[in-house]
């Protein structure tokens, strides 16, 4: 049976309007922790679900992206850029330490992250079928149970458009080619991700046959991609899924939460270390 932690939300549902740092130490089951579980071991699972690592600068400015695409409203409540000051300087100092208390709480971006927000802003929502696709509620955080396994689960729907019965997902990459953006999807776990939102999504009585992801690039020219996760990856990702929040409700069950095999275990070169020696002799 999952745990409950009174001092986090409990029961499920959508939560609207809660901030991505307090979603994220909610100390449920996620894509993002199962993906640790699934690529290194439960224990590295629980240890990222209850001390999340500091958010890197990529992590910030990824959801500074998601701000200006998704609630551009709050932009400018919520980031604010950096003024070009020498802070070596007295007045440099003075003029910095004003600004901080003049932005108090907001996330400080450079001019070149802000720029950067704007233009992807700006190619996303006039690109003609990712603005239509960005058609509901946004931003919002979800929890739910598992009906297989009885984990509580959580996510945070980018979109949920009930129009076309999908959930959206807004990712910045280098590059959004199809060629290289199937590589992502299976590299970053788009389609595990893929799978327990829609899960979730059935589980909250929310209408969503589709997990589909808008790509733009980070550099010029902000090119934008549509891609809908086919079923065949989607079925592949339930059932990970299935597998993984088994091994979860053990470890919950038992409280115990395994790092790697006890015993040793054979290992050898992966192939493209024998394709490399081959091609050296």
């Amino acid at each position: 049976m999952t745990k409950e932690h009174p001092e986090f939300p409990t029961k499920s549902g959508l939560y609207p309007d809660v901030p991505a740092d307090e979603y994220h130490r909610w100390p449920y089951a996620s894509q993002s922790v199962l993906k640790v579980m699934r690529n290194r071991s439960p224990l590295h699972a629980y240890l990222y679900m209850h001390e999340p690592p500091e958010p890197t600068p990529a992590l910030k400015f990824g959801e500074a992206v998601h701000v200006a695409v998704l609630q551009p409203e709050l932009f400018k409540e919520r980031f604010a850029v950096a003024p070009e000051v020498d802070r070596r300087t007295k007045k440099g100092r003075e003029t910095w330490e004003a600004f901080l208390a003049e932005n108090e709480g907001k996330t400080i971006l450079s001019q070149s992250e802000w720029e950067t927000c704007i233009a992807i802003r700006d190619s996303v929502l006039s690109h003609p079928t990712a603005s239509k696709l960005i058609d509901g509620p946004v931003e919002q955080s979800a929890l739910w149970k598992d009906k297989a396994s009885g984990v509580m689960c959580k996510g945070r729907f980018d979109v949920i458009n009930r129009r076309i019965g999908a959930i959206v997902d807004l990712k910045t990459c280098s590059d959004a080619s199809p060629k290289r953006f199937t590589r992502d999807v299976y590299n970053y776990g788009y389609w595990l991700q893929g799978a327990m939102y829609i899960n979730g999504a059935h589980a909250l009585d929310i209408p969503a046959e589709f997990f589909v992801i808008v790509a733009v690039e980070k550099e010029p020219p902000y090119a934008v991609a549509i891609y809908n996760i086919m079923d065949e990856a989607l079925i592949a990702g339930e059932n990970e899924l299935g597998r993984l929040l088994q091994i979860y409700a053990e470890c919950e069950r038992t409280g115990v939460w395994p790092a790697y095999p006890v015993d040793p275990v054979d290992i050898t070169l992966p192939p493209w270390g024998f394709n490399e020696i081959e091609e050296a002799m």
